[in-house]
């Protein structure tokens, strides 16, 4: 009987533990799925916004681009996140044929580069610039 009651204590405290945040790592939902058909791109930089569509074979590159992107969550406090910063430069990606609706890459500098998706952030740990920065000009 003993044993039983320490078993569901354990279970207890490990049910609590997660609920509070014990574990608050946060992923990404998906990968740059394969039945993408489309990705919509919005270019931001020195106050200009430039916008065209990615259709085809060249949603390859970006998928490749994106796929081997890493980053780990981050918080930020209320008007500190790097969209609130002047300046920088943001791709914002909008996916057609899937349910994840698609992410925002901002860079604030060569080495200073986030994911925002679905409202959470996260900081790339080995930035690149997205195959796409061509098409912007």
């Amino acid at each position: 009987m003993k044993k039983i009651i320490a078993l569901v204590l354990a279970l207890a405290c490990v049910v609590a533990l997660s609920s509070c945040g014990w574990n608050s790592q946060i992923e990404v939902a998906t990968v740059f799925s394969e039945n993408v058909t489309k990705v919509d791109v919005t270019h931001f930089i020195g106050g200009r916004t430039t916008t065209w569509s990615v259709e085809g074979t060249d949603i390859d590159s970006l998928r490749e681009w994106y796929n081997t992107l890493s980053y780990r969550y981050r918080e930020f406090e209320k008007g500190q996140s790097p969209g609130d910063s002047d300046g920088g430069e943001v791709y914002t990606f909008v996916f057609t044929g899937v349910e994840w609706p698609g992410f925002s890459y901002v860079i604030n500098g060569e080495n200073d580069c986030y994911i925002q998706s679905e409202g959470n952030w996260f900081i790339v740990t080995n930035p690149s610039m997205p195959p796409v920065a061509q098409s912007a000009e």
